[in-house]
């Protein structure tokens, strides 16, 4: 990424992405919010600024798992990798992501919306009414986050290998 990258913001998408990920391994680790996040953030902190970011992504995952409370889900986990998977793969419920730009780059910093934690609450509650209700597309069984190489500068953030896998 560019220099001028710094100063901005993830994309919506991708701040979505990470406020999900940071839900899952909160379910499954035994770390709290506030490591998890600066983990994450840690690992963007070349590609975006972590202005706010930290305080954002805390406030995202009261929000997500105060909603979360509200419904009842089998799987967790599983709703939280499809979302992942959803906002990879499509911009809203009926159009599809275009990954590969003619111009410009879709993981370029963009400036910081002020209701970013808003909506991806919003989003994400959206999504999960629609899947309930069939309207949505869930993630693939055979989907695997290394399949996303167009945005591998993301995912190989977010789904680091494990110290004995990396090369």
């Amino acid at each position: 990424m560019s220099a001028q990258s710094k100063d901005n913001c993830p994309p919506q998408f991708v701040f979505e992405m990470m406020v999900s990920q940071a839900a899952r391994r909160f379910l499954v680790e035994e770390n709290s919010a506030e490591d998890i996040v600066a983990e994450i953030v840690g690992a963007f902190e070349d590609l975006y600024s972590n202005d706010a970011l930290v305080t954002d992504m805390i406030d995202g995952l009261e929000r997500l798992f105060g909603f979360l409370q509200t419904v009842e889900i089998d799987d967790v986990d599983l709703l939280l990798i499809s979302y992942i998977w959803f906002v990879t793969n499509y911009e809203s419920l009926r159009v599809e992501r275009k990954k590969k730009q003619l111009f410009g780059n879709p993981l370029k910093g963009k400036p910081r919306l002020l209701a970013r934690v808003y909506t991806m609450t919003t989003n994400f509650r959206t999504y999960t009414m629609s899947v309930a209700q069939g309207h949505a597309p869930f993630r693939p069984d055979s989907w695997k986050p290394e399949d996303e190489v167009e945005f591998e500068a993301v995912f190989s953030r977010l789904f680091p290998k494990p110290p004995e896998e990396k090369k």
